[in-house]
């Protein structure tokens, strides 16, 4: 949400929700405190810096959770697009923190560290998500 105001995300909440309560349009997704904190802590506006597309030539590693609510896997490829030596992987079944969650990540971070343009990627082809499972509430007793 940088460079975004309140009222940017209002208008953006209202075109997305319409007929949802101001309280919770005005938020952005999961940070409903960024604004606050960055008063709070005089945090200057990075917007432009933040903006500006990393180019490099040093190999990287984009791991992502195709379960991931925060960034969302597809951003990983995006954001590895002007990394000219990384390795993407998509792990998943796994949410925002990819390798406390996954053995497998950890494996490929690990060899990624050994062999940083070559990491072992093959366990990843085996990975399939969980399945669901949805259980009743129970009643108080």
């Amino acid at each position: 949400m940088p460079g975004y105001s309140r009222a940017d995300l209002l208008a953006a909440g209202r075109r997305a929700f319409p007929g949802w309560p101001d309280s919770v349009l005005a938020q952005a997704p999961q940070l409903p405190f960024q604004h606050e904190a960055c008063r709070v802590w005089n945090v200057p506006d990075r917007t432009r810096v933040q903006r500006v597309t990393t180019v490099s030539k040093v190999p990287a590693l984009v791991l992502s959770g195709t379960f991931d609510a925060k960034t969302g896997a597809r951003w990983g490829a995006y954001a590895a697009r002007t990394l000219y030596r990384s390795t993407t992987v998509l792990i998943p079944g796994i949410g925002h923190w990819v390798v406390p969650q996954s053995p497998c990540a950890a494996s490929v971070l690990t060899s990624f560290l050994t062999r940083p343009t070559a990491p072992d990627t093959r366990c990843v082809a085996g990975l399939t998500p969980k399945p669901f499972t949805i259980v009743p509430a129970r009643e108080n007793s």
